[in-house]
């Protein structure tokens, strides 16, 4: 019962601190929700602002260069005036140099011209030739100057006049350390010691970043999923995107605006770790109050399963019993509650089982397994009616039984049917047959009925095969005990019939009928002992798994021409099974024997051939030499005679197989069907001395016919 209270602690503990989870879990997501919008609204702010910051330090020389262009076209001032003016200028915004270069080579700087390279033609210079081209302000990578003597970018754009005629580029340059200096003292950094920001060109070249071995990569190869996330939403042109996601494994707030430079954009990224914490500290704190609650709760439940478990462990101890088949035992009933409803159940239960279990009993003795568990399982179970479905039919017989039996005691025929019945039905239920009549020898099984069965035609013809097998223990048995040797035979057919219950409301009986039943009964009446004849239909469904020794055709009352049947000696695949190959040529004797041939046909002996002489013989078969010509299949009875008295000193029954004129007679063929005990010692004494010696009586010296 230890199962029983786990499960107990664990199906009212589980839903407890489920609970208590899902609070947490939800408490958390909702806090979050809150503190990311807050986070979101803050950023969008400040990201802005960062924006504005770095517009108003590092782009005011472009816009005021602008303004001074403008001054330059009203007023015409001079080259010397404009580089004091610039030198003016540069005193007001952090850059390192401002400059201006015309179309015909001359270049303008706030600085002494000295600095310059000897021969410096500014339209050679990369930043001349992008903004001469382009309407809009262009921007340099990161480069190391000589002027400036530090790394610098440059920012330039052309000048035209009231034509679009080109007067010129205006640009300056900044050096790293000058941009580094202005975004580190942005309000956003300073409020998040740990963000990032970079500055980064439309095609995703990095110009500044916090890190500085960033400078020169690209956002473009970043395979960091915010990255990945910030360069698809530049790529879509939109202006301003901030989200949320991974880089390494820590989630970051991410986003960049775009600054009045067109191409030029400015990103910051901050860790979600920051805004996350205080709602780690509050998971923590419920974790330990549920942890708390949890064991307290353990403790409570604990005492609470140990009262229902004890009852329920008696109830299972009996539940075992139970399977075990002790129908016959009762629990006390100690408590007036469910449980007690329960014991008491119990106890109906373990009657109402001890009622079925004896009625299935006994019931099973008179009916196939399947059939009793269907009339008692199924609510229509004793309904009268059928189905017509497709059947396999295999019916059996012993070979001269009941002339074999005339004369037994009546214990001692039935303890001989029972051994037989008892291993052929061991053979029938193991191949899930149901057994649908046992009349005295005979036995009729069907396959796929009442319930269905793929493969009915091969199992049928297996359990056939199986059931002429076991024939041989069974003989050996009775040969021991010095009762008759039985021989069987088996017909099998497949066909539609109709299968359910037959009879009135006061009895009853599951069967089979229709013409392919009778139709198996015919069968079966041409085999002999030993042989499984199985119809052309059941061939047609087995035939790439049996072996067929030989072909009977077959006149039948009531069917037209000729009927084949199919003498089976051996099945493969699942069922693999093989029938022993017993000799069966007779031996010429060279005395033969007298015999007297009567005919059995309904019940009624008849004479036929009072001269008839045996010239070979074996323990399962004969030649006979009459004046006439015996009925092929005919049924007949032999008895052996003296020469003298022409007194029986035996009989034994057997079945025509042929016959062939031999001129003045007839040598008929002919195949044992019951053979007594000591006419067997008897037909084998004559088998071992072929000479003769020992005979019933000698050869004639005139042959008889």
């Amino acid at each position: 019962m230890k199962k029983l209270r786990t499960k107990l602690l664990v199906f009212i503990l589980l839903p407890v601190l489920g609970i208590l989870i899902l609070t947490g879990v939800a408490s958390f997501y909702v806090a979050r929700h809150i503190l990311v919008q807050q986070m979101l609204g803050h950023y969008t702010v400040g990201l802005q602002q960062a924006v504005d910051q770095l517009e108003i330090g590092a782009w005011r020389g472009l816009q005021t260069m602008l303004v001074l262009n403008a001054v330059e076209r009203s007023a015409r001032i001079d080259i010397e005036e404009l580089r004091q003016a610039l030198h003016e200028v540069r005193k007001t915004v952090p850059v390192a140099a401002l400059f201006m270069a015309f179309p015909d080579g001359r270049f303008v700087a706030d600085f002494d011209p000295g600095r310059l390279p000897a021969g410096y033609d500014p339209r050679t210079r990369p930043w001349y030739k992008l903004a001469a081209e382009s309407a809009h302000p262009v921007v340099m990578p990161l480069r190391w100057s000589d002027i400036v003597g530090a790394e610098v970018l440059t920012v330039a754009q052309r000048l035209t006049d009231d034509e679009g005629k080109l007067r010129g580029v205006i640009g300056y340059h900044t050096s790293i350390s000058t941009i580094r200096d202005r975004m580190a003292s942005m309000s956003m950094l300073q409020e998040h010691p740990d963000a990032v920001i970079a500055l980064f060109l439309d095609d995703g070249w990095i110009l500044v970043h916090s890190d500085r071995q960033k400078i020169g990569t690209s956002f473009s190869e970043s395979t960091e999923p915010l990255h990945r996330a910030m360069w698809d939403a530049v790529k879509r042109g939109e202006r301003k995107w901030h989200g949320m996601g991974e880089i390494g494994n820590a989630y970051w707030y991410g986003g960049f605006g775009q600054t009045s430079i067109p191409g030029v954009y400015l990103a910051l990224e901050i860790p979600l770790q920051e805004v996350v914490s205080p709602i780690m500290m509050l998971l923590t704190t419920q974790g330990m109050i549920g942890l708390i609650a949890g064991l307290i709760l353990l403790v409570i439940i604990h005492k609470v399963a140990n009262k229902i478990v004890r009852p329920v462990k008696m109830l299972a101890q009996a539940a075992v019993r139970l399977r075990n088949g002790d129908y016959g035992q009762r629990l006390p009933v100690v408590t007036r509650d469910e449980l007690g409803s329960l014991v008491e159940s119990f106890n109906t239960m373990a009657e109402g089982l001890q009622q079925r279990d004896f009625i299935r009993d006994t019931f099973g003795r008179y009916v196939a397994p399947e059939v009793a568990a269907q009339l008692l399982e199924a609510e229509d179970g004793l309904k009268l009616g059928g189905e017509t479905r497709e059947v396999s039919i295999l019916i059996s017989d012993l070979r001269g039984f009941t002339a074999a039996t005339a004369e037994m005691p009546s214990e001692q025929v039935i303890f001989l049917l029972n051994r037989y019945l008892g291993k052929m039905l061991e053979i029938l239920i193991d191949h899930n047959a149901t057994v649908d009549e046992i009349v005295g020898d005979g036995i009729l099984a069907i396959f796929g009925a009442p319930t269905e069965m793929a493969d009915h035609p091969a199992r049928a013809v297996a359990c056939s095969l199986r059931m002429q097998a076991a024939m041989e223990e069974v003989n050996r048995l009775n040969e021991d005990d010095g009762l008759p040797h039985l021989e069987m035979g088996i017909g099998v057919n497949t066909g539609s019939v109709v299968v359910g219950n037959i009879g009135s409301e006061r009895r009853t009986k599951y069967g089979v009928v229709g013409a392919e039943v009778n139709f198996c009964g015919r069968i079966e009446s041409y085999t002999l002992g030993g042989q499984v004849l199985i119809s052309q239909s059941t061939l047609d469904r087995v035939r790439d798994i049996v072996e067929v020794r030989d072909v009977v055709d077959v006149e039948m009352k009531g069917l037209p021409g000729v009927v084949k049947l199919y003498d089976v000696h051996a099945i493969h695949g699942a069922y693999n099974v093989r029938l022993r190959d017993v000799p069966d040529a007779p031996d010429a004797i060279s005395e033969w024997i007298p015999a007297a041939i009567s005919r059995l046909e309904n019940k009624t002996v008849t004479p036929i051939a009072h001269s008839a002489w045996i010239t070979h013989v074996s323990e399962r078969s004969s030649v006979v030499l009459t004046n006439q010509q015996l009925p092929p299949m005919a049924e007949v009875r032999i008895d052996l005679l003296e020469q003298e008295q022409g007194r029986s000193v035996g009989e034994v029954f057997a079945k025509v197989l042929s016959a062939e004129s031999m001129g003045n007679g007839y040598s008929n063929n002919l195949r044992f069907t019951f053979v007594s005990p000591e006419m067997r010692r008897l037909l084998r004494g004559f088998v071992a001395r072929k000479d003769g010696s020992g005979a019933c009586a000698p050869r004639p010296t005139t042959k008889k016919s």
